[in-house]
């Protein structure tokens, strides 16, 4: 009977194994520090003071350490912030995997590489791209934002 429900419990990780979702065919973005501090009444930040304004950030800078290839910063509303990865996540190893708000109409963000699109929560919206934007931490301390991960 242990023998019995030993081989029952392989069979059903096999078969788990074995129906991965297709998230398992892409590689996830590779870990970077992320330990970021922006005083969002600075003048380089202005884009914040509005709802669904966007800034980026580089990888290293006077802010801090911006992850893989930088980072995204969305005001969804006053005093909430939005974090998210610029590395795409379709193919991240790709060196054009870089996103992007859109230029012309400022109300998604895009990768030129692949063309997955998200929206300003970082969720998909359109392109081959299986996840969503990896989203960082943000807390506001009086007009001091800061990024984490």
């Amino acid at each position: 009977m242990r023998r019995l429900s030993f081989l029952l419990a392989i069979c059903s990780l096999l078969i788990t194994a074995a129906c991965g979702s297709k998230n398992d065919d892409q590689p996830l973005i590779p870990y970077a520090s992320v330990n970021l501090s922006i005083n969002i009444t600075n003048q380089q930040y202005a884009a914040l003071r509005a709802d669904n304004g966007a800034v980026t950030l580089p990888v290293q800078g006077p802010a801090g350490d911006g992850g893989v290839k930088g980072v995204v910063v969305v005001r969804e509303r006053a005093g909430v912030y939005l974090a998210f990865e610029r590395n795409c996540p379709y193919r991240p190893y790709d060196a054009c995997a870089l996103v992007s708000l859109d230029r012309n109409s400022r109300l998604f963000l895009r990768d030129s590489c692949c063309n997955s699109q998200f929206d300003l929560r970082g969720q998909i919206t359109g392109g081959p791209s299986p996840r969503p934007l990896k989203q960082y931490s943000t807390s506001l301390q009086g007009t001091l934002l800061n990024i984490t991960n």
